[in-house]
């Protein structure tokens, strides 16, 4: 992780060359400052005694969400308009986004929710896994949360939110009939895209730009200016090819592609560096994918299972929506590349939930270390 953080500031360092809105300095600096800033944020909560079971940690996660519901609601009714979404809150000169951290906030709470779940007596009875659910009362302040991103709108984080959610409930014991109802609905949707989006501006539903975000999706270079995007990160990719054009060597970095240091960064990547340490890059991240899930399948604590997994999914599809815009197989949204991206906010939601992680790790060794010696006699 610190590995990749190291490899983002250089890549923001180059790829913010010729941004209107700061020198490649200054977005160095502050990149460095926010990696080391999450550095120590990911191993202060790793040294954490946090009793994953004790009521005093549930009503911890209950504050949070609720916070972060609130501060949801707060940025989508009063947060300034930046790229045609209310997505930002600035504090004190700092900005950040809510939904970022909402998104850790919510693997947290599925992760307790669903434990709980397995300790009730009527769980796996007559009633059915949803009627438990609802009596649960698991996805109502999620929903809530989701809805909230959606109205934004901040479709790229309502999807991660929706997928999150599904996962979390797929390892939770929710019936696979659920899933492919959900993969039905949505490929449904995105072969009647064309035909739908005109009638979800009628109604509001979506946004003038969002839909000529849709255009450029099936069509950039019909699409006008709103393809122009996606074109110059074509251009960037074959630019590229396999090695690069060397380091600092971007061709579309000079003004023709936007957000080259933030949304778009792996384009720049590609260019400058190659498509094969694109594929590095994603091999790197298979390693920290699979390393959660072999955690998480080890262990019999459901919560802790589900936290890992639940995380996995997150830095799964996070990778996925990003690289999706930037090829044109999904339509731009606005999801930065995880660790590697430019912006602070990201950084440290980042260094929470590996910290999270790392500490739900430890607890797991910690209790295999403990049955080894009980076998051995020690």
């Amino acid at each position: 992780m610190i590995g990749l953080m190291v490899f983002g500031c250089v890549m923001v360092y180059t790829a913010s060359t010729n941004m209107a809105s700061g020198s490649a300095g200054s977005f160095l600096r502050k990149q460095a400052f926010f990696a080391v800033f999450a550095s120590i944020v990911m191993l202060i909560i790793f040294m954490l005694k946090i009793k994953w079971q004790s009521r005093a940690y549930r009503q911890f996660v209950v504050c949070i969400v609720l916070l972060l519901i609130g501060l949801l609601a707060i940025t989508r009714l009063f947060g300034p308009v930046t790229s045609g979404a209310h997505g930002w809150l600035y504090l004190g000169g700092f900005g950040f986004q809510p939904v970022e951290y909402f998104k850790t906030a919510l693997i947290l709470w599925f992760a307790m929710r669903f434990a709980k779940l397995y300790t009730h007596p009527w769980y796996g009875k007559a009633s059915s896994f949803f009627s438990q659910v609802i009596r649960m009362n698991i996805w109502g302040l999620p929903l809530i949360g989701f809805a909230f991103t959606l109205s934004m709108p901040d479709m790229g984080g309502a999807l991660i939110l929706m997928t999150i959610g599904t996962v979390m409930a797929l390892v939770a014991g929710i019936s696979p009939l659920f899933v492919v109802i959900t993969i039905i609905a949505v490929a449904v949707l995105i072969l009647g895209l064309a035909s739908l989006v005109p009638f979800f501006v009628s109604l509001h539903l979506l946004q003038p730009y969002q839909a000529l975000r849709f255009e450029s999706f099936l069509d950039p270079w019909q699409a006008g200016d709103a393809g122009h995007q996606l074109i110059n990160s074509y251009y960037a990719l074959s630019n590229g090819g396999w090695f690069g054009r060397g380091l600092g060597n971007s061709i579309q970095k000079l003004g023709l592609l936007p957000e080259p240091n933030t949304d778009f960064i792996m384009a720049i990547v590609g260019e400058e560096l190659g498509v094969v340490t694109i594929w590095v890059i994603l091999g790197l991240f298979a390693v920290l994918i699979i390393r959660l899930v072999l955690f998480g399948i080890s262990t019999k604590n459901i919560q802790y299972r589900l936290i890992l997994l639940g995380t996995a999914s997150y830095i799964t599809v996070q990778i996925l929506v990003n690289l999706g815009g930037v090829t044109g197989l999904l339509p731009i949204t606005g999801v930065t590349f995880p660790l590697i991206s430019y912006g602070g906010s990201s950084l440290l939601s980042w260094g929470l939930t590996f910290g999270l992680v790392l500490n739900v790790i430890g607890c797991i060794r910690r209790e295999q270390d403990g049955i080894e010696r009980s076998q051995h006699g020690f």
